[in-house]
């Protein structure tokens, strides 16, 4: 028992009573210092403050290194395969997006992958099959696409195909 009052006169001691306050104002100070930095920003919204800087400033907009999607499939598709044990092949240089009739054809002619795997994509959405063959025509009339008559009316055909699939599986 006289060890306890010995203990609470230590709190009457202008000495301690100092120390305390002072241990709490540096935790009060450290709490608010720690909340004061605001949210964390990713890296992605640094490089784009920067750039505005750069506007403001009136600087050379440097664009930031992206990495294109095809890269970012590949890379996916890569380390998938020697998890596995499997060493992937470097002959072609890529993977393909997709391996469907449509998508070799279109492939074949040189046609972008972004651009084949909109059109597979877009197939998904379609009611109709002239709806389908639309897309096709919508393809071939953008510059990147260089395709025969032909070529659009055996790529229809594809489209069509692999839509009565797609509308099958569904």
């Amino acid at each position: 028992m006289m060890l306890l009052e010995d203990i609470l006169n230590l709190f009457y001691e202008p000495f301690i009573q100092y120390v305390i306050l002072v241990v709490i104002l540096a935790a009060v100070a450290g709490v608010a210092a720690r909340r004061g930095r605001g949210p964390k920003r990713s890296g992605a919204a640094k490089r784009m403050e920067r750039m505005i800087g750069d506007i403001d400033k009136g600087r050379d907009v440097r664009a930031p290194d992206v990495k294109s999607r095809q890269s970012i499939i590949t890379g996916m598709f890569e380390s998938k395969m020697r998890a596995v044990g499997l060493e992937p092949t470097t002959e072609s240089g890529y993977i393909p997006v997709s391996y469907t009739p449509l998508a070799r054809f279109l492939s074949e002619r040189g046609i972008n992958d972004d651009i084949v795997s909109a059109i597979t994509s877009g197939l998904k959405e379609e009611e109709s099959e002239e709806d389908v063959r639309s897309i096709i025509e919508a393809a071939a009339g953008t510059p990147d696409v260089d395709l025969t008559p032909t070529e659009i009316e055996k790529a229809q055909e594809l489209a069509v195909e692999e839509w009565t699939r797609l509308k099958g599986a569904g």
